[in-house]
């Protein structure tokens, strides 16, 4: 029976970068500039994995604080219907702009209030307008939905994520250069050693 042939072991790419970044190729014509560039390759992948999850707990974080905000200020804010006592004025009357403020009084428990609020364009004089006030009874902001939270926690997140990406992509690119210029420089020396073994030249 013949003896059985025995083909070497085909490697494919990721496994020959494993086996080059962990120093396992003895293949002599692997320099330590190589295993260099092998662990920077299989470094990035890493480094961006962990990048995403950094923004991704940032945009977490940020989604908790403005929801434990807003239920804070939710606590502070009273619903009143304010009425206007003049007339509607556009916030740009150059752009035609929709949005427009105008004079108002309300009652709310500390007192008669008044000042200005924001209403639609054209809107005529004494219409009921509901307003939201703080405790002493001045204008305040509207309560935020949960999707202008998801919003604003999902662009910090992505802009997040794309400065950091940015940065990482940038660090490898300018280590991967320095490596190639250590490779030009090294090439011939390194080449004068490794050539008596590859031609097996004495």
């Amino acid at each position: 029976m013949a003896a059985q042939q025995h083909r070497p072991v085909a490697h494919t790419p990721l496994r020959s970068r494993l086996r080059r970044a962990s120093g396992l190729d003895h293949n002599p014509l692997c320099r330590p500039v190589d295993r260099a560039r092998s662990r920077l390759v299989l470094a990035l992948p890493v480094v961006l994995a962990a990048l995403l999850a950094v923004s991704a707990a940032v945009a977490v974080l940020v989604f908790r604080a403005e929801t434990r905000s807003e239920r804070e200020a939710a606590r502070h804010r009273h619903a009143v219907v304010a009425t206007t006592v003049g007339p509607a004025v556009p916030d740009d009357l150059r752009t035609g702009s929709s949005g427009a403020r105008a004079p108002a009084r309300w009652s709310y428990p500390t007192g008669p209030g008044a000042g200005t609020i924001r209403v639609s364009t054209g809107t005529p004089v004494g219409t009921a307008v509901p307003i939201h006030v703080d405790d002493n009874g001045a204008p305040t902001a509207g309560a935020r939905d949960t999707t202008a939270i998801l919003s604003d926690a999902g662009i910090l997140g992505l802009g997040t994520a794309a400065g950091l990406t940015s940065l990482a992509v940038l660090g490898c690119t300018v280590h991967r250069r320095a490596l190639d210029r250590r490779a030009e420089r090294s090439w011939e020396p390194e080449w004068e050693r490794v050539e008596p073994l590859w031609t097996q030249r004495r």
